[in-house]
């Protein structure tokens, strides 16, 4: 059963399967490496959707990963 979660990134609310990951938004997108690491190392609970896409676009499009915008209060 999903459960509700306040996304770290940007503050909207998502369902999260981690579950059962397989029927989860995240399986969905193929990130990559270097964005893995990213995620890992700047935030400690899922991403929604939308900030999942951002980050995988921000290094698809990036010959540096430093660009990779951030929300909230991420400094």
């Amino acid at each position: 059963m999903p459960i509700k979660k306040v996304c770290p990134r940007c503050g909207a609310t998502f369902d999260c399967s981690h579950n059962d990951i397989s029927s989860c938004h995240c399986a969905t997108i193929n990130l990559g490496k270097s964005p893995c690491i990213y995620i890992q190392k700047h935030y400690s609970d899922c991403l929604c959707h939308d900030c999942l896409i951002e980050i995988k676009a921000n290094f698809d499009h990036s010959e540096s990963n430093l660009y990779c915008i951030k929300k909230k209060d991420d400094v």
